[in-house]
């Protein structure tokens, strides 16, 4: 028996990075029963991986993306996938992001802090970086009139959903009930927007065209999804992780509090140290050999994302937080034809979260007597993130 096919998934959700350790430096390309995926952990043969669309597709077959959220351009290839995409990146692109949230974002995340200044105290994970994401992007897709609590819950199912590599049917009941329940709330806004067009993503996807390329409804629902589930719990795990991150370094966490020059590398370096997303999903179109490995035509793949950034031939010392590391891209958002179109209002609002917590929370860190668990291995955050300051 490999080890591949000790591991167990509990093993996974409580800590990977061990794991794929041992995969990295024994078995590369590894057959992993608990996910029913063969993993690959090293950094190259992931970039190999996401960047050759002919032999891994991402159109799989079945597919935990397509299965609770209806086909989307990130569970596609081909024209199909172009057209949405070249259709949606627009109102993603930085200069339009900054462009839409001016002012919306630095004014939420200072009437969040106002809750809770006095206090000396907070979960920043469920009193900031929850509502911080869900109203952000709540306010970008134009669906400000859904309660965000409804949405962070039936974000919650779907991540269910897209983490069930297993196929668990009682895992995937909650997922399609949320997902259900996301078309209903999304159509409603779409027969507003049809007659009232805004400055919305939703309305943009409705109402324009690329060189002729448009969406369908059906289109717009599922991509809204796939955006609601990737631009929730990333930026709200990415905050999370930031402050963890920073805060279990206090040195380092002190000298981005004197020198905001640091704020973006630290960003970038939390998103390389533990990445709120673990794989990229590919399923191989025909028989070949990866690492050594021989992969029979249809077998599915996970290019373990995680695992590529914490790679040593990669990365120096890679499991050490450093915000003055300098080597080159990480691959959190995965590259290539799917790379994550919300990356950059990720981001954005890690970015300006940070600085204003600095600003406005003095002597900010971590609570040493209510430590974070963190977990997942698909999806890794923390289950709280108590923090103490100075209060005024």
């Amino acid at each position: 028996m490999t080890f591949g096919e000790r591991i167990g998934l509990e093993d996974l959700e409580r800590d990977p990075y061990p794991i794929y350790a041992r995969l990295r430096d024994e078995e590369p390309v590894s057959w992993v029963p608990a996910v029913q995926l063969w993993l690959v952990t090293r950094y190259e043969d992931v970039r190999t991986v996401d960047l050759s669309p002919n032999v891994f597709t991402a159109a799989t077959e079945p597919s935990t993306l397509n299965r609770t959220m209806g086909v989307n351009m990130l569970g596609s290839e081909g024209p199909d996938q172009e057209r949405v995409r070249l259709v949606v990146e627009s109102p993603f692109r930085p200069r339009d992001v900054e462009e839409r949230t001016k002012g919306m974002i630095p004014a939420l995340a200072n009437e969040l802090i106002d809750g809770f200044e006095a206090r000396g105290e907070c979960d920043l994970f469920r009193e900031f970086a929850d509502p911080m994401s869900v109203r952000s992007l709540r306010f970008m897709l134009g669906l400000d009139e859904v309660a965000w609590e409804d949405l962070l819950r039936w974000n919650q199912g779907l991540m269910i959903g897209l983490a069930n590599f297993e196929g668990d049917p009682a895992k995937q009941g909650p997922a399609d009930e949320a997902s259900d329940a996301l078309s209903e709330v999304i159509e409603r806004v779409l027969d507003r927007l049809a007659a009232e067009p805004d400055g919305s993503v939703l309305s943009w996807m409705l109402h324009h065209d690329r060189d002729g390329a448009r969406m369908t409804r059906s289109e717009i629902v599922a991509n809204t999804k796939l955006m609601l589930s990737g631009g929730l719990q990333e930026p709200r795990d990415l905050i999370a992780l930031l402050v963890l991150a920073l805060g279990s370094n206090p040195e380092q966490l002190e000298e981005v509090r004197a020198d905001r020059r640091l704020v973006k590398p630290a960003v970038e370096e939390t998103l390389r140290w533990a990445g709120p997303v673990g794989t990229s999903t590919r399923q191989t179109t025909e028989t070949t050999e990866l690492a050594g490995t021989k992969l029979e035509e249809g077998a599915l793949i996970g290019a373990v994302l995680s695992s590529a950034n914490r790679d040593p031939r990669r990365f120096t010392d890679p499991d050490r937080f450093d915000v003055h590391r300098r080597e080159g891209a990480h691959l959190a958002f995965a590259v290539g034809s799917h790379f994550c179109l919300g990356a950059w209002f990720g981001r954005h609002l890690a970015r300006v979260s940070l600085d204003i917590l600095l600003d406005r929370l003095p002597g900010l860190q971590l609570d040493v007597d209510r430590p974070a668990t963190l977990s997942g291995w698909e999806f890794r955050a923390p289950d709280s993130t108590w923090v103490c300051w100075d209060p005024a």
